[in-house]
């Protein structure tokens, strides 16, 4: 309830801007614009919910991340406005959301598009609901036919080696993330396919709706969501109802994308991704992190100016401490865009003299 009434409020403010044409805009990162509703939504909610409850941590988009503030066992996880384009653009497809995760598990979500007069909510183990009314998913079970919120050109692509079946695709689709989710879990969609990384707050409030709703949310390798994790990102997702979902899985789990927090081999398939946190393990196998920095030829790339003026930060045993060494090193440079900082993670050693090769 404590949720429901911050993403309402904040729901109020942004439909008053919304209606009157109050959406001016500006890019805070290129290709993501953000407007005054989205910064003054995030302030109504974080007042609303930090007030309340000041030892759960925060984690927002329009928030900078804080290891101090996101990496706790509770944190509100919250995007202030998903949709913004479609905001921008005088379309009702946007919305408010929040969720509450614990230990990584989404345990309840809001989900609200007031321009569209839609409240969907969960909690963990009570059901989920669209304006009081209970959700179930749909039972297809097969994917020819059924009705997909995906990208079209990313269906159509010529290099699926087997085509995907006639479905029928939402068009136009929206750019929310979270209401795909959401028309998921009422069961008049079956499914919502994304195949490029999801940020936790794109996720975390429809996962909890979608399942509660009697239906599945992963990524596409079928691996269950852990959320607040040292990246808050997940490689992808699927949302569909039980038994349409793994023949889903089964359709693209060939495609190689990585996760955002499997540094040591971003493209397998884990059944939990970090299952403890990095400050909690344990040091007895030490793993050498290197962490370097260097002005980059082009900041798309990954080549340095010079090799000769690379900053060497330091060697470091956990993947914890060398990320702590990192962000200190790149938030010096936050104004150079060509100054950039890596972690090298250095899984073999090779010993000149003898030839050998030692596995770290």
């Amino acid at each position: 309830m404590l949720l429901q009434e911050a993403v309402i409020e904040a729901g109020n403010m942004a439909l008053a801007r919304f209606e009157r044409g109050d959406t001016k805009a500006w890019e805070k990162t290129p290709g993501h614009p953000v407007t005054n509703a989205d910064l003054e939504a995030n302030r109504i909610i974080k007042r609303h919910l930090s007030g309340n409850r000041p030892d759960y941590g925060w984690l927002s988009e329009e928030t900078a991340l804080s290891r101090d503030t996101h990496l706790t066992d509770t944190v509100w996880c919250v995007d202030p406005i998903d949709g913004t384009r479609a905001f921008m653009g005088g379309e009702p497809y946007w919305a408010i959301a929040g969720a509450l995760v614990k230990d990584g598990h989404a345990v309840c979500g809001v989900v609200h598009a007031p321009a569209l007069g839609e409240t969907y909510a969960a909690e963990r183990g009570k059901g989920a609901w669209l304006n009081g009314q209970r959700l179930l998913t749909s039972s297809c079970d097969e994917e020819t036919g059924c009705k997909m919120i995906a990208s079209e050109s990313m269906l159509t692509h010529p290099a699926w080696r087997v085509p995907w079946p006639d479905m029928k695709l939402a068009r136009p689709k929206p750019n929310a993330t979270l209401l795909r989710m959401c028309w998921v879990a009422t069961g008049e969609w079956d499914a919502t396919l994304a195949l490029w990384r999801k940020s936790d707050w794109d996720l975390a409030a429809g996962a909890v709706i979608v399942e509660e709703a009697g239906g599945v949310a992963t990524t596409h390798l079928g691996e269950r969501f852990r959320f607040n994790r040292s990246e808050p990102a997940q490689r992808s997702l699927i949302a569909a109802g039980k038994r349409l979902h793994p023949l889903l899985v089964e359709r693209v789990k060939g495609v190689r994308l990585p996760d955002p927090n499997w540094t040591v081999r971003p493209y397998d398939r884990a059944s939990e991704t970090e299952q403890t946190k990095m400050a909690d393990m344990p040091e007895t196998k030490q793993l050498l992190h290197l962490v370097i920095g260097g002005e980059l030829k082009d900041v798309r790339g990954i080549e340095f100016e010079d090799l000769s003026k690379l900053d060497f930060v330091g060697a470091f045993p956990s993947y914890k401490a060398a990320y702590d060494a990192w962000k200190n090193a790149a938030q010096r440079t936050v104004d150079h865009a060509e100054m950039r900082y890596f972690i090298l993670h250095a899984h073999r050693l090779l010993d000149p003299e003898t030839g050998s090769h030692h596995h770290v």
